[in-house]
C-alpha cells in the first residue's frame, strides 16, 4: 500500500480526514500525522510517505514552504492542499510548486477519491520510471555520474544503509512487502524481477515478503550486494542462479547460497556419477542418483548440478554418442524445468531411463524422416518461436531422435538447431526495433527470450551492437518511456 501523511494544525481536522475516507480502498494507509509543518518535514523523512496531505495556512512552517522543501527533498512525492475557501490565493501559488491538487474544508469524499486515484496513477509512474532508469544504469553502467544515479533511486526507495540484498524472483508475477519494508524494484524481463531490499541478515529475508506468495512465482533467490553498480550487477546474477534452485529445493523459500569453500559433498556425487558413466556402470548410476535424492545429500544440490546430472545420463543412454553434437546438451534452466518441473521428477525419470534400453525418451528408436518433415519443424519454428522450444521437445512432437534431427539441421540447412531458433527470433527482433515503440524488455518477451540480459548479449553478439544502437541507426520509433 501506498503510504499517506496528513497534516493540519487542527487535530479535529486531521482526525476527520483520517476517519472519513477509505484509504484502503484507493491503495493508500496513513501512515503518519503532524500538526505543524516542522513536524511534518520531519516525518516526510523519515517515513518517505508517496501523498501528503497538508494545510496551507499554519503558525511556524507554512504550509508553503513545507510543500517547497518537501518538493526539494523528493520532487516525486505527491502533495494535495486542503483549504478553505478564503485562502484560494495560497492554493494557486502552491499550484505553481507542482502539487496535485486541492481540497476544500469541509470534505468532499468523492472528491478525494478522485484525487487519491489520480495520485495513485501518478506514483506507479513514478515507480515504472524508477524502474526503468535502474535498469539502464544495471545494464549500461556509466561512471561517477551512473553511482550517483544508483544511490539517488535507492535513498528516494527508503533505501539508506550499506547492508542490501537483491532478491529476485522468478516467473510472472511479483512479491509485495509487508508494510514497512522499503525495495526498488527492477523489471528484468517477462519472467524475472529484481528487489533490492534492506535487511539485518538472509535469514530474515522470507519474513519481509508478504504472504501468500503469488502462485505465478516459480522460484525466490537472493544475494548480499552493496551500493555499487558492480556489486549489484554480480548480486542480481547470483540472485537468479540461487532462485533457480526451486527446481530442487521448492518454491516457498528464499534460496541463499554463498559459494563453497571446497568440494562439497554433492560436487563428490556427481564426480562418481561421471565415473560411473564414464564405465557405462549403469547399475551404479541409478544407486548414486537414488542417494542424490535422499534429504541430506539434496541439501548441497543445486540447478546447476541438476543440469549437469540431466546431460550426463542424457548422453550416456543415447544410442550413438560419437554424434551427440554440443547444442544437444541442456544449458537452459528454462528447458529443464519444461521438461521435469523438479528435481525429483527428473530424478525419477533419469533411473527409469537407465533399467534398460527399450524404455524412455532417450532410447525411442530413430525414425528416418524425409526431408518435407523438416520443413514441417522449420515451419512450428517459425511459427511458435515465441514458446520455450528445444531440440528435445520438437524431436518429441515430430517423432524424432534428437540426435538425427540435429545432425539433418546441419546436413540440410547448414546451421545447427541453437543457430536457427535463435535467428528466427532476432529477425522478428530487429523488425519490432525498427517498426514499434515496444521497450527492449518487452521485444525481448515478445520474440521469446526469457531473460533481458541475455536477450542482449545475444543480439549483440550476431549484431556487434546493442538493440538501443540498432534502433537508433535504424532511425525508428523511439523507445517508450514511462
Amino acid at each position: 500500500m501506498y503510504k499517506a501523511l496528513l497534516v493540519d494544525d487542527e487535530n479535529l481536522v486531521l482526525r476527520s480526514l483520517e476517519a472519513g475516507i477509505d484509504w484502503g480502498k484507493a491503495g493508500f494507509r496513513v501512515a503518519g500525522k503532524a500538526n505543524n509543518g516542522a513536524k511534518a518535514l520531519q516525518l516526510v523523512r523519515e517515513l518517505k510517505p508517496h501523498i501528503v496531505f497538508t494545510d496551507i495556512r499554519m503558525p511556524g512552517l507554512s504550509g508553503l514552504e513545507l510543500i517547497k522543501q518537501i518538493k526539494e527533498t523528493d520532487a516525486d512525492i505527491q502533495i494535495v492542499v486542503i483549504s478553505g475557501y478564503a485562502e484560494f490565493a495560497y492554493v494557486q501559488k502552491s499550484l505553481s510548486y507542482g502539487v496535485l491538487g486541492y481540497c476544500l474544508k469541509p470534505f468532499d469524499d468523492h472528491e478525494i477519491d478522485a484525487l487519491l486515484k489520480t495520485a495513485a496513477k501518478a506514483i506507479e509512474d513514478v515507480q515504472l520510471k524508477r524502474e526503468n532508469e535502474l535498469l539502464e544504469l544495471i545494464e549500461e553502467p556509466a561512471g561517477e555520474d551512473g553511482e550517483a544515479a544508483f544511490d539517488r533511486i535507492l535513498r528516494a526507495n527508503g533505501l539508506d544503509e550499506d547492508l542490501l540484498y537483491v532478491l529476485v524472483s522468478l516467473g510472472k508475477g511479483r512479491l509485495s512487502f509487508r508494510e514497512g519494508v522499503s525495495a526498488a524494484a527492477i523489471h528484468l524481463g517477462g519472467s524475472r524481477t529484481g528487489y533490492f531490499v534492506q535487511c539485518a541478515g538472509a535469514e530474515l529475508l522470507r519474513g519481509l515478503i508478504r504472504e501468500p506468495i503469488p502462485a505465478d512465482i516459480l522460484g525466490i533467490g537472493a544475494a548480499r550486494t552493496g551500493r555499487k553498480l558492480c556489486s549489484a550487477v554480480k548480486a542480481l546474477d547470483a540472485a537468479t542462479v540461487n532462485a533457480w534452485n526451486f527446481f530442487v529445493h521448492g518454491r516457498d523459500a528464499v534460496h541463499v547460497r554463498e559459494e563453497p569453500a571446497g568440494e562439497t559433498a554433492a560436487d563428490r556425487l556427481v564426480r562418481q556419477l561421471e565415473r560411473s558413466a564414464a564405465k557405462k556402470d549403469t547399475a551404479a548410476m541409478r544407486e548414486l542418483l537414488g542417494e542424490m535424492a535422499l534429504p541430506g545429500n539434496k541439501r548441497g544440490l543445486t540447478i546447476v548440478h541438476a543440469l549437469i546430472v540431466y546431460n550426463l545420463v542424457y548422453f550416456h543412454a543415447s544410442s550413438d554418442l560419437s554424434a551427440a553434437p554440443e547444442e544437444d546438451y541442456i544449458f537452459s534452466r528454462d528447458q529443464l524445468y519444461h521438461l521435469y518441473r523438479s528435481f525429483d521428477a527428473m530424478i525419477d525419470s533419469l533411473r527409469e531411463e537407465l533399467r534398460g534400453p527399450d524404455r524412455g525418451p532417450f532410447a525411442r528408436a530413430e525414425r528416418k524422416t524425409a526431408h518435407a518433415n523438416l520443413k514441417e519443424i522449420v515451419k512450428h519454428i517459425n511459427e511458435n518461436y515465441r514458446s520455450d522450444l528445444s531440440i528435445q521437445s520438437i524431436a518429441r512432437s515430430f517423432y524424432m531422435n534428437p540426435n538425427y534431427l540435429s545432425q539433418l539441421f546441419k546436413r540440410e540447412l547448414n546451421v545447427t538447431f541453437t543457430e536457427y531458433l535463435t535467428q528466427a527470433r532476432l529477425r522478428q527482433a530487429r523488425l519490432l526495433l525498427e517498426t514499434t515503440g515496444l521497450s527492449v524488455g518487452e521485444i525481448a518477451e515478445n520474440v521469446g527470450f526469457r531473460d533481458y540480459f541475455y536477450f542482449i548479449r545475444i543480439f549483440k553478439k550476431y549484431e556487434k551492437i546493442t538493440p538501443r544502437q540498432y534502433r537508433l541507426q535504424a532511425g525508428s520509433p523511439r523507445e517508450e518511456k514511462a
